[in-house]
């Protein structure tokens, strides 16, 4: 099992409330953190009668801000007491239009690293390396796609290219992604598939012989991309070394 990981240290808490006066002030939007770390940070730099409190004060350093009005200060060991002896003794300056409700430790925050497997499933990178292509105007034929396997996911076995053309046509049948005369592309929530289903009622109104002159039923693929229709009578070439 993975180490724990320290993402921050140890760090101070200060709960902070803002003042009835900013709120009838017309100040409907929070303030942001880092602005509000520097106004607590100048007011207490500004104790010039308070050495010990404007130096720490000096070399705090902005750790985060909760919503709710929580700032996360860190600094050197020395200077995080020096903060908590003047809150003990009411000398901690507020920032500009708060006050401070509370002031306390925060423990040092932890991760716990999550292992990943070694198998990378083939369809889900291709899936991947197909809308990237896409997004990036690349023409996605079966050998491209190879190339781009090679290039940026250098992590995997790279598959045969009957292994590639099965799994592409596995994709195919399960609408992730379809295949046009201008290579692969990925099934998004504006591509739509229309099936053909009047021609298979018209089967059944008409004498068996004339039925048999009916074309099949077809899918057909609407791309609100593109705004064209794309016959997928044909969903895939033919795979590689087919004559």
């Amino acid at each position: 099992m993975a180490r724990p990981v320290q993402l921050a240290p140890g760090s101070l808490a200060l709960v902070l409330c803002r003042l009835e006066a900013q709120k009838a002030a017309g100040a409907a939007e929070e303030p942001g953190g880092r602005a509000v770390f520097r106004a607590f940070r100048r007011a207490n730099a500004r104790c010039f009668w308070n050495a010990r409190l404007a130096r720490a004060a000096s070399r705090l350093a902005f750790q985060g801000w909760l919503r709710r009005g929580v700032l996360l200060v860190r600094a050197p060991p020395a200077c995080l007491q020096v903060l908590r002896d003047a809150w003990r003794r009411r000398a901690l300056r507020p920032p500009r239009g708060f006050r401070i409700r509370a002031v306390g430790d925060v423990f040092p925050v932890q991760m716990n690293p999550i292992n990943q497997s070694q198998f990378v499933p083939l369809g889900e990178v291709l899936c991947c390396a197909i809308s990237d292509m896409n997004t990036a105007q690349i023409v996605v034929t079966q050998e491209s796609l190879l190339e781009r396997l090679m290039k940026h996911y250098p992590g995997i076995a790279i598959p045969s290219e009957d292994i590639l053309y099965t799994t592409l046509g596995t994709l195919i049948k399960e609408r992730k992604i379809y295949h046009t005369g201008e290579g692969y592309f990925i099934v998004t929530p504006q591509t739509y598939f229309i099936t053909n289903t009047t021609t298979q009622e018209n089967k059944r109104m008409l004498p068996s012989d004339e039925s048999r002159l009916m074309p099949a039923s077809m899918t057909y693929l609407v791309s609100m991309e593109s705004l064209q229709w794309r016959d997928l009578g044909s969903p895939q070439p033919p795979p590689p070394g087919f004559k």
